[in-house]
Order: C-alpha cells, then sequence, then structure tokens
C-alpha cells in the first residue's frame, strides 16, 4: 500500500469513527451525511469531517448506491439528510434518487428528513458553504409576484412579463409593496437595470421566475433576448448591446421558484464549470433552490406559505420540506386527480436544495404571520410521554390561484415540523376533519378552507423517538 493510500483510508476511518461516537448523543437534530466511500477517502473526506464536528452527526459511507445505507441511516432518525457529492456527479438522476431515500427512512409514505445536496466547484468551495454564518432575509429581490415583498421588510420587484414591460415596484419598511411604472422598456434596458440592482449587491434573497436552463436565465417571459448566464464560473448579463461582468458576495438565498432547469448542476452534456446555480453560490449564495427538469406545474410556488407569509418560523430548507408533507398528505388523501395529480408527483421530485440543509436561512419578522400558531408541550406526570397541544389562527388570506388563497376558501391543508420526532401518537381531541402525525410533522385538514379569524386545535400524546 502507497504512503498516499494508507492517509487516504486514515482520514475514511477518522471519519465514520467520529460518526460512531456521535450518535450515541440524543439531540433533536441528528445530522446524517450521506457519501460515496471513495469519494469520503479523497479530498471531500474533510467536508464530511467538518459537517461530523459541526452538527455531531454522523457519516454514512456507500459503494456504489445511497439505498445500501438507507436502512442504517433510518434507524438514526436523523432531522437532516446532507448528500456531499463532487460536482460531477449526474444531478437530474441523483436528486430523485435522494428524494426516494429520504422518503423510505421509515414505513410511512411522508418524507422522513429534511435533505439537501452539497456539493461545490470543488472540495474547498464546498467546505466555504459548510461554514456559511446564518442568513437573516432583510431585503429581496424578486422578478415574480411582486406581492411577495409584503412579507420581507424590504425589497424590489421588476416585471419578468413583456405584457407588463416597464413595471417596477418596491416594498419600504414599516410599508407595503407598491407598483411603480417607468420601468425598462426593451431587453436591453431591463438587462442594465437589473444588473445594477444584483450589481450593487444589497439584496437577502433573490427569487427567480420564467425560463431557464442548466447556464442561463431569461429575463424576461414568455419571451425574450435579456440573459444572466454562466460560464466557467463567471456570471455576465447579456442582451442586445449589452454584455456586463455580474459579480456579489453577500451572504443570501436563492429561489428559483419557477424557473426550468437551473438545478441541472452537471450531466453528461452539461459540465459543472457551466452551472447557473454554482455560479451564484460562487457569488454569495450560501443555498439555492432549483429544478433539475423542466417544470410545467407550480407546486413549488406554495413554499411561501412557509417560508415567507410565516415570518421567520421556517428556514428557507425546512419550508420546501413542509411542502412536500403537504403535497404528500394531497396524495395520499386523494384529494389532487387526473393532471392536477401528476403534477403534484412531478414536482415533488424535480426541486432540489443546495446547500447545507441544517443552514438557518430564515426571513427577519416585519408583520404578523399568515398563520399564528402555537404548540404546547407538557410532560405527562409518571410518564415518559408528553402531551401535546396545537392552536392555529388564522391572520391572513391571500388571493391568486394558490391552495390557500380565497378561491379556495382558505387555509384548508397546513403542515407543521415539530420540535423532535415522535411515536405512538394517540389523538385525544380535534376541531380538524382531518389530522396525520407522521413523527416529523403534524399535518392537518379543517375539511373547508379557513378564513381570517378562525381558530383550530388538537390534543394528543406521544412518545418521543429514541435511538
Amino acid at each position: 500500500m502507497t504512503r498516499t493510500s494508507a492517509l487516504l483510508l486514515i482520514v475514511l476511518a477518522l471519519v465514520l469513527s467520529i460518526g460512531e461516537r456521535a450518535i450515541a448523543a440524543d439531540s433533536p437534530a441528528r445530522y446524517a451525511i450521506v457519501i460515496k466511500r471513495d469519494v469520503a477517502a479523497g479530498p471531500w473526506g474533510k467536508v464530511a469531517q467538518f459537517l461530523q464536528s459541526k452538527y455531531k452527526g454522523k457519516t454514512f459511507a456507500y459503494e456504489t448506491s445511497p439505498d445500501e445505507v438507507r436502512q442504517s441511516v433510518g434507524t438514526y432518525h436523523p432531522r437532516y439528510v446532507c448528500f456531499v457529492c463532487p460536482p460531477t456527479e449526474n444531478f437530474p438522476d441523483f436528486a430523485i434518487v435522494a428524494n426516494k431515500f429520504c422518503c423510505s427512512l421509515d414505513d410511512d409514505p411522508y418524507v422522513d428528513a429534511i435533505w439537501g445536496i452539497l456539493t461545490g466547484f470543488d472540495d474547498n468551495h464546498a467546505l466555504e458553504l459548510v461554514k456559511s454564518e446564518p442568513v437573516v432575509i432583510k431585503r429581496a429581490f424578486t422578478k415574480t409576484l411582486g406581492n411577495w415583498l409584503n412579507w420581507v421588510p424590504e425589497g424590489e420587484y421588476v416585471t419578468e412579463w413583456t405584457r407588463d414591460r416597464g413595471e417596477l415596484g418596491e416594498k419600504n419598511r414599516d410599508k407595503d409593496f407598491s407598483l411603480t411604472s417607468g420601468g425598462p422598456k426593451s431587453d436591453a434596458e431591463d438587462s442594465r437595470y437589473v444588473h445594477k440592482l444584483l450589481s450593487d449587491d444589497k439584496f437577502d434573497l433573490i427569487i427567480g421566475s420564467g425560463h431557464g436552463g442548466h447556464h442561463n436565465w431569461m429575463l424576461m417571459y414568455p419571451s425574450g433576448r435579456g440573459f444572466l448566464t454562466a460560464k466557467d464560473g463567471q456570471l455576465t448579463m447579456t442582451a442586445p448591446g449589452v454584455s456586463m461582468p455580474l459579480t456579489a458576495s453577500r451572504p443570501k438565498i436563492y429561489w428559483a421558484v419557477g424557473n426550468c432547469l437551473t438545478g441541472v448542476v452537471n450531466t453528461r452534456r452539461n459540465s459543472f464549470k457551466d452551472s447557473y446555480a454554482l455560479a451564484w453560490m460562487k457569488n454569495g449564495t450560501k443555498q439555492y433552490i432549483g429544478a433539475v427538469q423542466s417544470t410545467w406545474y407550480e407546486l413549488n410556488w406554495n413554499m411561501a406559505d412557509w417560508f415567507l407569509k410565516q415570518e421567520g418560523r421556517w428556514t428557507f430548507s425546512e419550508s420546501l420540506f413542509l411542502l412536500r408533507q403537504w403535497s404528500h398528505f394531497l396524495l395520499e388523501e386523494k384529494l389532487v386527480t387526473g393532471r392536477d395529480k401528476e403534477g403534484t408527483e412531478f414536482t415533488d421530485g424535480i426541486f432540489v436544495l443546495y446547500g447545507d440543509p441544517a443552514l438557518e436561512g430564515r426571513v427577519e419578522k416585519s408583520r404578523d404571520p399568515a398563520l399564528t400558531e402555537t404548540l404546547d408541550i407538557q410532560q405527562i406526570p409518571g410518564s415518559q410521554d408528553v402531551r401535546m397541544t396545537y392552536k392555529v389562527k388564522v391572520n391572513f388570506v391571500g388571493e391568486g390561484n394558490k391552495r390557500t388563497a380565497e378561491k379556495y376558501n382558505g387555509w384548508r391543508l397546513f403542515s407543521y415540523l415539530l420540535p423532535y420526532n415522535v411515536t405512538d401518537v394517540k389523538l385525544e381531541k380535534s376541531d380538524f376533519a382531518k389530522v396525520v402525525i407522521p413523527g416529523e410533522t403534524l399535518i392537518w385538514d379543517a375539511g373547508k378552507g379557513l378564513k381570517v379569524g378562525d381558530e383550530r386545535s388538537f390534543t394528543f400524546t406521544a412518545k418521543r423517538l429514541q435511538n
């Protein structure tokens, strides 16, 4: 055995042994690192090792497929699962594998952990990402649904719709979002305007929609000639007569809510070197959610109900997880049929979080949340069981086509993340039509939409899940 090989084996053994010791810690936020064995034995081993040290986690190394360690990860009962992957992975395929993996850690049909894929241009870039500090969202930029800015302290909006060219919007602290006119009238003007906003680097959250690809984002919808393009890790804004490099460093979250394909970091045909997502992660982005396939269904837009409308109650990654729980409930309870069912199933598997899934990225509270939710936990005397009472009051019902809007009579369904996993659940009393508690979350169905001022509650007993 060469000296280099011996050192690599020592690194891998150290990574695994640290995880074995960490499993004894009874933490409510167990963190699993899933990594290919030969990747852990190389330079990327230090990334897994840092994650273990940071979260007192456990590494699960596999030879060829994550499914080899699925049972072991399930026994560990993690709150978070981080798949550590070099940028050369085939990410559209791997995202499907990762999602299926995290839906099958136990016997119920719901998602069992908050998961993400940690990658980077190289191991040092990935290590920078896992060393990130929490991101507090005080100012946002969006090119879609300007009214979303009412849920952040400050922000700016530029329309993506060609039919609305010239439309701008602004959200100032302690004021409502307002539309203005006089904005860009051509692709070239739009590109210059957006370039200046993003180059000024004052945003903690970027929200993008419209057509996208592995390496670019089309600024206008449904068609346009202005693009933000990634090549060799660099971003460039282009349009007729426009070519301007774009750089940024402010720590931020990027939510490609309606873009196709920007989550395709690498495939056999598309190199990670020109990845739009990774280029942004070299320009301050700490977490990125994007699609790994072309999307024709808008399920991911409902993530705003957790991430934005609850005013910082849930992080970026928790919000995607809760959306997945909610969508699985729709499918399990057969509340969607036909094309709606197909779209719900399809969307669940194609949106991916890149970055550390345990990173604290959340909105700074600036108003009352759409829902006031409380969870009271009482230890039952003489028992290891707890009694939990969940209460919700509706403060806001929005407009539009989303399932929590007036069109659907308000908030009929929702999901809530429990502080720790529970088992042996027994429902004692409830105001809801149905409640499901798969262990990590509680999901409720009011039977009909709840309007402003409506209140509901339920009480259940459970045991805290132990190893």
